[in-house]
């Protein structure tokens, strides 16, 4: 279990989380907040940093998309004022901060909020780790806050800069959907990194080579598939609230694009039903590769007790203390009980190889 983990289990949230007069940050990213405006129209792109104590607002460029990438959010006052300055609801602004996994769409009057959790694996190891991912979008604009220092948008960035002509001449909410699509991405790219460590691990359980390390492995993985499954079917049930457009930030000709993120959601839902089969099977044969083994020893355990019984039988008999045993006044009695003995135990072998119990 890893430093994140052992702090995630010691953590509590009671109701005076809920219940502060200024929001703060309650996770374990102490990211920096940094701040990138990428400005864009079909004829020019412009990117550069924003001074922390900057306004979004005086920013917007109403003549082109003004996309703000905000990278940690550990700053919980610069995020809440940011927040705040958009419209946003001070509950959501705590649930972005919360660090949770709460997953919601929100449509407000000039803009929709979008919460969110990206899953990847970090530093090798084996298990999941995640990061809130939020969105707010405007009429002209996309704010996107990353809780962790992770390259999930740098495709985007790379695709605006090099002229991609279908999203530069689109608006706001079609960049909305590249970026929901590049969180859902990642997390399928991720949970088809597990599945590659599950089929290596299937390969060692089929040969027999299973240990303790890839039961806790597989015990690590059940714990993350439970994460990422609430985590994508909560998006699913929330991503109604979008699909309504109630505020109409989403243009008509781009309804098609979000019908199909639905799609890919259902497809990533696909990815976690086969992951947890396959982590299902998989612990089964842990099991049963164990109880193979103990079944093992203990036939041959049985087998060598069946050939000792009738040997112990004999040798009880002979150390009975009887006066009269003409046996052991035999000048070849000693010799004699041994010939018995083994060749009782060798017709005893024979016997149990012709019932083929081995």
């Amino acid at each position: 279990m890893n430093k994140r983990e052992t702090k995630k289990a010691k953590k509590r949230y009671t109701s005076v989380n809920y219940l502060l007069s200024k929001p703060a940050y309650l996770g374990d990213k102490n990211i920096p907040t940094s701040i990138e405006l990428i400005q864009y129209d079909s004829i020019r792109v412009e990117v550069k940093p924003v001074p922390a104590q900057s306004s979004i607002k005086d920013l917007i460029d109403k003549t082109k998309i003004n996309w703000f990438k905000v990278i940690g959010i550990s700053d919980a006052a610069q995020i809440n004022r940011i927040c705040i300055e958009l419209g946003l609801h001070g509950f959501d602004v705590k649930d972005l901060l919360l660090d949770q996994q709460v997953v919601k769409i929100v449509a407000y009057d000039k803009i929709t909020f979008v919460l969110l959790s990206s899953f990847y694996q970090k530093d090798n190891r084996m298990n999941l780790d995640d990061m809130q991912v939020a969105f707010i979008l405007g009429e002209n604009f996309i704010v996107s806050f990353q809780e962790e220092l992770l390259p999930i948008f740098d495709e985007v960035k790379s695709e605006i800069e090099e002229n991609n002509v279908l999203i530069r001449k689109k608006g706001a909410d079609f960049l909305l959907y590249i970026l929901l699509s590049a969180v859902n991405l990642g997390n399928i790219n991720t949970l088809t990194a597990i599945e590659d460590k599950l089929t290596s691990i299937e390969d060692q359980l089929i040969k027999q080579n299973g240990s303790v390390n890839i039961l806790q492995f597989l015990h690590i993985c059940r714990i993350d598939y439970t994460r990422i499954n609430r985590s994508v079917t909560a998006l699913r049930e929330e991503f109604i609230n979008l699909q309504h457009n109630t505020n109409k930030l989403v243009k008509e000709e781009n309804v098609i694009y979000f019908n199909g993120f639905e799609d890919r959601l259902r497809t990533t839902l696909g990815y976690i039903s086969s992951f947890h089969e396959t982590l299902s099977s998989l612990l089964d044969l842990y099991y049963n590769n164990n109880n193979m083994k103990m079944n093992e020893i203990i036939k041959r355990l049985t087998i060598v007790s069946t050939i000792f019984i009738p040997l112990t039988f004999m040798v009880g008999v002979w150390g009975m203390n009887f006066k009269f045993m003409p046996e052991l006044d035999w000048r070849y009695g000693y010799i004699f009980s041994w010939a018995s003995l083994v060749i009782i135990a060798v017709l005893t072998y024979l016997w149990i190889r012709k019932q083929k119990w081995f």
